[in-house]
């Protein structure tokens, strides 16, 4: 089980969105859904937590711009020429 566990969700949040090292990065956006993911089971769409979970809202979709980043900077990227001059290679 996480070590978060008795961490605010939006303390995991932000240091999930702070972080710059990768693998901690991706361990943190792991955590921070986890943490929201228990929260809004607290919640259970109560009227007294309306605020709240309209937060939770906003960070989900932040956290999954992030992921998408994160796995968007994981990806070898190969440069216009390099692809070109791979597929003349093969050509031959």
């Amino acid at each position: 089980m996480s070590d978060l566990h008795f961490v605010s969700w939006k303390e995991v949040f932000l240091k999930a969105l702070g972080e710059k090292d990768r693998n901690k990065a991706a361990h943190l956006l792991h955590e921070a859904d986890l943490a929201i993911f228990r929260r809004q089971q607290e919640l259970h769409n109560s009227p007294l937590h309306r605020e709240e979970l309209r937060a939770i809202v906003v960070a989900i979709e932040a956290l999954r711009v992030s992921r998408r980043a994160l796995d968007a900077l994981n990806k070898p990227t190969v440069s216009p020429l390099q692809a070109n001059a791979d597929r003349a290679d093969k050509t031959r």
